[in-house]
């Protein structure tokens, strides 16, 4: 055999071996968890315009409506998108999830989300909360969590006031019947709940909390990731570069997310999105710990290092 061929031969057979190589690689599934609200369109994104296929991934999106970290732990979803303090409270009962990408930051300029106060209420200061009724929207959620640190901030003893559950686009409803003396909302519900003759007053509570709050982020078992983390390692790159889309396109941003939770175009056109940021530190995380322990919400918790693979 002359040494032409021989070349083309090894030639032709570097080929298959990358082609080979690169298909396996592609085939890597991975099932994500979002709840349908906008703050989670990066994954949407990364399917959309192929950020997960560039970074060797076939990447679907599932919808949920909580459950994620017991969807991790039996291995229905690869990643899923926690609140971070249900992450942390996950991993404090014994479960071994790890941060994968983060999710959003919150600020202390922000006033998309708040407290409204009944028309007619009587509450004007945060001492005028006590002994009454206050809609969450989960109990033991990230909201709740962070109306009571700031209650507990303003000298007010979160303890006498009654906090019921109420998913927020009911929210407005129960003010306007006088169910409930306030509510704890972010938007696009808050403009609903500040409508006249529905709201009174509104405390923007994010000015007087931490600054950086992640209030949710991404996550996987330790097991997975470790097995996974080329695979892992790609997932936060893709949203890193969804990131970007978004920064550039809120309009196309929100036909994605759209395409994925079939949104009316009428309530899309009212719809915007947090800021995100697809990176967090064990730092920030520990802005929670510590709220959450002073609300006596956690057992044995561990270092917030210990969230993250080494």
């Amino acid at each position: 055999m002359s040494r032409k061929v021989i070349r083309k031969a090894v030639l032709l057979a570097g080929i298959v071996i990358g082609i080979s190589s690169n298909s396996a690689h592609a085939d890597t599934q991975i099932t994500i968890g979002v709840p349908p609200v906008p703050e989670f369109v990066l994954p949407m994104i990364a399917i959309e315009k192929g950020y997960f296929k560039k970074h060797g991934m076939e990447a679907k999106i599932q919808i949920t409506q909580g459950g994620v970290a017991a969807a991790l732990q039996s291995g229905s979803l690869q990643f899923g998108a926690l609140g971070t303090p249900a992450l942390i409270q996950a991993t404090d009962s014994g479960l071994d999830l790890v941060v994968t990408a983060g999710g959003a930051i919150a600020s202390v300029t922000d006033k998309n989300y708040g407290i409204v106060t009944r028309a007619g209420s009587g509450i004007e200061t945060p001492a005028d909360f006590a002994d009454k009724k206050v809609a969450i929207s989960q109990i033991g959620d990230f909201f709740q969590i962070m109306a009571r640190e700031w209650f507990r901030l303003k000298g007010v003893d979160w303890h006498k006031i009654k906090f019921v559950e109420s998913p927020f686009p009911q929210q407005p409803d129960l003010l306007k019947a006088g169910t409930v003396d306030a509510v704890v909302t972010t938007s696009p519900f808050l403009a609903r709940s500040q409508a006249a003759g529905v709201g009174d007053k509104t405390f923007y509570i994010a000015a007087d909390l931490p600054d950086r709050l992640p209030p949710f982020l991404y996550a996987s078992t330790r097991e997975w990731a470790e097995a996974n983390r080329e695979t892992a390692a790609g997932f936060k790159a893709a949203l890193a570069e969804a990131l970007e889309y978004e920064k550039a396109d809120l309009k196309g941003s929100l036909e994605i997310f759209s395409h994925f939770v079939k949104m009316p175009p009428e309530i899309l056109s009212k719809l915007s999105i947090s800021k995100l940021d697809t990176n967090v530190s064990p730092e920030q995380i520990q802005l929670w710990v510590d709220m959450m322990k002073k609300q006596d919400m956690l057992r044995e918790f561990k270092s917030t290092e210990t969230l993250f693979l080494k």
